[in-house]
């Protein structure tokens, strides 16, 4: 579901940010329209097109990469993909009545793997 988030005059300032095209600046403040209250997301790029840039062709993979790791972390649990804002619970107020997050935290690492299950000889199954 789409939130209102805020958006700080600093923003169009970040000299990092302004390295990157408008689309993909445009891209990333959208995701945090729907993102949940840590910031997080399902990484699902034809989703994610469709939200944003409902009526444009983009090349929203290509953006997504170019935001992933300086912005955003894309990272994968038990096979599903996640988006996680970098600074998103610094930056943003969320109101009290927002549920909380149902998407696993980002961990450091770009893929987080199910613990392995052992056997009773404790080799993996």
């Amino acid at each position: 579901m789409p939130r209102i988030r805020y958006l700080k005059p600093d923003f169009f300032f970040d000299e990092e940010l302004a390295g990157l095209s408008f689309a993909c600046r445009l891209l990333f403040q959208g995701l945090w329209c729907y993102a949940d209250r840590e910031g997080r997301l399902e990484d699902k790029p034809k989703k994610i097109k469709a939200q944003i840039f409902p009526y444009e062709t983009v090349k929203i993979e290509e953006m997504l990469e170019k935001l992933n790791g300086r912005f955003i972390d894309r990272y994968e649990v038990k096979g599903r993909k996640y988006i996680q804002i970098k600074t998103f619970t610094k930056h943003q107020k969320v109101h009290h009545t927002e549920k909380e997050s149902q998407i696993p935290e980002y961990n450091g690492y770009l893929t987080v793997k199910e613990p392995l299950k052992t056997g009773g000889n404790g080799e993996g199954n």
